[in-house]
């Protein structure tokens, strides 16, 4: 972000976290220390049972009403889909399998239900936050806030634990959606936080009230205390700790240059990403709740690249019901209308699982095991459920599914044998769906990559995850610290391998995206381009600058220069090229 300088003084320290919301701001700091309140083993006899649920219910139709009145507050100063996370919150407060549980625990335990609540809860948290994939894992965030409020109610508490004097910083270990919802903008300039990620509900309240954060920032309660003056980077992930003059002066004007290019984006929303020498790239977005739909049309996105149904499934006793999904994916069809939906079918498995696991054995490798497309074939009354639901839907005119996970051309044709049965099925029943839906694969394992000829004779799109396939064909746990360096998008492998992958397409007429990270990263779009992609596929917030950068791009161009890249060896070599390149055409969007 800023260049190191001479004058920076001695006790000037930078701590680097994740940017979860833009801005820039300059303030003293106060450390929130959330409110975790240990709650005793508290015996009670059978005959208190039922006073203890009359408890439990006051305290569910209090927080209820809570909920109700920060969504009401919201939706006078948010857009729709921002207020609509509470409507999760909701749920996640009337959830019977919750609430059955706690009685069930109540009755043998005989324990106060204030502690058997936060027991409960505390249990369905940790099986979430065990799921790598971060857009999921973070929904438990939901349940921890809805627990905090339940319980304050219990003992006889509420509201927000700290409050401000003077306009500040604040940084704590996590914070709630509903916390963050309920901040003053005019006292809270900026948070920082030990927790969370850019994909959480508090990040992306957080944007929406123009609250700039940085999350994910290890440790950084150990190195800070109330009162300092601190320098918050929502851009760049960073916390500054006593900045200088001189850095503050270099930020300034760092800010106020980007507020000038984000203010030039805005005008992106109607205009396609087309280069210099009309090469038209489709730019969608990644969705995984159907709130999330208004953001992606907000920011220009031309479709949903990837829907993932995981959180159907993952937040809850058992699976969804095949009404449940149809409603789900019908109301994100006709939301996103007249753009498409390419829905992708369950990815559970590995370490996705629905709270029980029920069915699922330990495995010593499960993301080499029994996930994605395999779980499906096997639990086939599972699967079709999803696809009778994903069928029905598919009568909006826009729907398009694709199957994860494959590895072997033999899963996909079992998969679309399937599909074509469940539309007998419906047809026969007289259910209406769609004439014709669009069907895909996602390439993310190399042996679909190495094959993926076989796969384009017979789909009719082929989508790039390239996070699974960086990660399998370089044998990298992306999570694991000890490797993360050899995590590389630029390593000559991956690159031959989407080429592969495209040219396979482009033989056979179908059309290939990229619906991993590497879409999002605004250095590696000429690599992408001139490797021939056709679409990208990312989170919304940065879709605009994906389009500008495409449109200053020439197709031609970064076919010459990844053709040449093609016979360097060294990963570093490419990556520094693809830095010097992007800074040379577009400085203002990086």
């Amino acid at each position: 972000m800023m260049e190191e300088n001479s004058q920076t003084l001695l006790n000037e320290v930078r701590l680097v976290g994740v940017a979860a919301s833009p801005g820039c701001v300059v303030a003293p700091v106060v450390v929130f220390s959330q409110d975790n309140k240990i709650i005793r083993r508290r015996k009670i006899k059978p005959e208190d049972i039922s006073n203890e649920m009359e408890l439990f219910e006051l305290a569910l139709g209090k927080t209820r009403q809570e909920i109700l009145e920060i969504k009401e507050k919201l939706e006078q100063d948010l857009p729709d889909q921002d207020a609509a996370i509470f409507d999760a919150h909701l749920l996640v407060l009337e959830d019977p399998t919750i609430i059955e549980a706690v009685k069930a625990q109540l009755e043998e335990k005989l324990l106060g239900v204030d502690y058997i609540y936060q027991q409960t809860t505390k249990s369905f948290i940790k099986q979430l936050r065990q799921i790598e994939d971060e857009f999921l894992s973070e929904r438990a965030a939901d349940i921890q806030d809805v627990s905090r409020r339940v319980l304050r109610h219990l003992q006889g508490r509420s509201g927000l634990s700290f409050q401000l004097d003077v306009p500040s910083i604040i940084v704590a270990h996590d914070l709630t959606p509903s916390d963050t919802a309920q901040l003053d903008r005019k006292m809270v300039l900026g948070f920082a936080t030990e927790g969370g990620s850019r994909t959480s509900h508090t990040a992306i309240i957080a944007r929406s009230l123009d609250i700039p954060a940085v999350v994910s920032l290890k440790q950084v309660l150990n190195q800070i205390e109330s009162g300092i003056e601190v320098l918050l980077d929502g851009h760049e992930g960073l916390l500054i700790l006593n900045p200088s003059e001189e850095t503050k002066r270099i930020s300034g004007q760092i800010e106020g240059k980007r507020l000038e290019v984000d203010q030039r984006l805005t005008s992106l929303r109607e205009v396609s990403a087309t280069t210099t020498d009309l090469k038209k790239i489709t730019v969608s977005a990644n969705v995984g709740l159907e709130a999330d739909i208004s953001m992606m049309l907000e920011n220009g996105a031309e479709g949903v690249g990837l829907y993932r149904t995981e959180f159907l499934y993952i937040n809850r006793e058992g699976f969804p019901s095949e009404e449940e999904q149809y409603q789900n994916y019908r109301a994100v069809a006709h939301a996103a209308l007249p753009h498409s939906v390419i829905i992708r079918t369950l990815d559970l498995g590995g370490d996705k699982f629905i709270s029980n696991n029920e069915g699922f054995i330990p495995e010593q490798n499960p993301f080499l095991g029994w996930r994605g497309i395999r779980f499906c074939l096997t639990e086939r009354a599972i699967f079709k459920i999803q696809l009778r639901a994903i069928c029905r839907a598919s009568i909006e005119g826009n729907v398009k599914i694709m199957f994860p996970m494959v590895s072997d051309i033999d899963e996909y044709r079992r998969a679309r044998s399937l599909l074509e049965e469940v539309k007998r099925e419906l047809r026969a029943e007289g259910v209406p769906i769609a004439d014709k839906m669009e069907v895909g694969v996602m390439i993310e394992v190399p042996s679909a990559a190495m094959t993926a000829e076989f796969y384009a004779r017979e789909a009719n799109f082929l989508s790039i995850g390239t996070n699974d396939l960086i990660q399998y064909t370089l044998a990298v746990d992306r999570v694991n610290e000890k490797v993360a360096y050899l995590y590389q998008p630029t390593h000559p492998s991956i690159l031959r391998l989407i080429k592969q992958v495209v040219d396979a397409g482009h033989r056979h007429n179908i059309w290939v995206g990229v619906c991993g990270e590497m879409a999002s990263d605004i250095i590696l779009t000429p690599l992408l381009l001139g490797l021939g992609v056709d679409e990208l596929s990312l989170g919304a917030g940065n879709i605009p600058r994906i389009k500008k950068a495409i449109q200053t791009l020439s197709f031609e161009e970064t076919q010459k220069m990844v053709a040449e890249w093609m016979d360097w060896y060294k990963a570093e070599d490419i990556m520094r090229a693809l830095e010097d390149y992007a800074k040379s055409l577009y400085p203002d969007l990086l």
